[in-house]
């Protein structure tokens, strides 16, 4: 595509990116609604706008012919199971309209051919349904799509790193990575699979325990790892302890931040930003987060670590904190050597740090 098209596409896209922010939100938050009420757990769901850069690369390599095939907006579902991928397709069905020609649902030919290289997700490209989109407030969004992709944590591990190892080498070298990489897909779906296996055991296992109290009293003790929380159990942390949140609205206010007061909204999206910038820092088990927060309360820290961030911005006028952002800044400067080598852009952390600093 020629320079000066790509650069009217562009314009014309920045022109328009708050509205395909909104939507990315908006769209994000009723997939959490329909997952949540289909009770399956999962470990994140993500929701963004293409960025302009990533776009006008995107565009450079195309011809003009293929932009309809160019998804402006995308929301990322992780789960932990492949039977959970299944509980939401059946969602997705009822609940939006899917383009068929750009979708790849889990019962393609594609996914099902034993043949086929890596370990590849479920993707839909879909849009509003006529009933949604005739409501008055989701009326303005009824000519968007956006690209679903349900992925197991598996699956999103071969997502991030396959890019990374596939680098173009030599014919003979390249014959062998490629039969590497076969292998290796193969094995994390087998792994996937055996994951599921297990749980189902353990179900089954479980029916035929008898309660504690028909067992005698030398039980041995066993160890469990801490599962991954989810956005629900978070949110639960929060809402059991009813003076966290004012806790840490006053101690942003005495670091010098404006009195700000957040829509439910704003309010809502804070809660999802602080979700991704936890698990990309390792915060990731609830354990974690009461430990990350104890220790921000102790001898003043986190009020400290506040006025540090407060003070190395103060010309910024703009600033939009509520409960959830000050944890979020929190989080960005205490663990940012944990952070600063990751890719800011797509976990939207960069996009969580320009909202609050009112950059956006």
């Amino acid at each position: 595509m020629d320079k000066r098209r790509i650069d009217e596409i562009g314009i014309r896209y920045v022109e328009s990116l708050t509205l395909y922010e909104e939507y990315a939100t908006r769209i994000r938050n009723l997939v959490q609604d329909l997952v949540e009420v289909e009770g399956v757990e999962f470990y994140a769901i993500e929701g963004w706008a293409k960025p302009p850069a990533e776009l006008l690369r995107l565009l450079s390599t195309l011809e003009e012919k293929d932009l309809a095939g160019v998804d402006l907006v995308t929301v990322r579902v992780l789960l932990r199971f492949p039977e959970d991928v299944l509980k939401i397709e059946d969602v997705v069905k009822s609940e939006f309209d899917i383009d068929p020609v750009r979708s790849l649902p889990s019962n393609s030919n594609a996914l099902q051919d034993p043949r086929r290289f890596g370990y590849p997700a479920v993707v839909y490209v879909l849009s509003l349904s006529q009933s949604r989109s005739n409501l008055r407030e989701w009326a303005k969004y009824k000519e968007l799509t956006f690209r679903l992709e349900l992925r197991t944590m598996l699956q999103e591990a071969w997502a991030t790193i396959f890019p990374k190892v596939n680098q173009t080498v030599g014919t003979a070298s390249e014959k062998e990575l490629t039969r590497e990489l076969f292998l290796l897909g193969a094995m994390l779906e087998k792994a996937d699979k055996g994951f599921l296996s297990l749980r189902n055991e353990i179900k089954e296992e479980a029916l035929l325990i008898p309660p504690s109290s028909q067992l005698g009293t030398n039980k041995p003790e066993t160890l469990n790892a801490e599962k991954l929380f989810t956005d629900e159990e978070l949110y639960t942390l929060f809402r059991e302890d009813s003076s966290l949140l004012g806790r840490w609205n006053a101690l942003a206010m005495e670091a010098g931040f404006p009195e700000f007061t957040p829509s439910a909204d704003y309010l809502r999206e804070s809660f999802a930003h602080l979700c991704g910038i936890l698990r990309a820092s390792g915060i990731d088990t609830l354990s974690e987060v009461k430990k990350f927060l104890a220790e921000m309360e102790q001898d003043n820290k986190g009020l400290q670590q506040l006025r540090t961030i407060h003070d190395t911005f103060r010309r910024n006028t703009k600033w939009r904190v509520d409960p959830f952002s000050a944890l979020f800044l929190l989080v960005l400067n205490f663990k940012w050597d944990d952070l600063k080598d990751k890719d800011l852009v797509t976990l939207n952390i960069k996009k969580g740090s320009d909202r609050i600093s009112g950059t956006d």
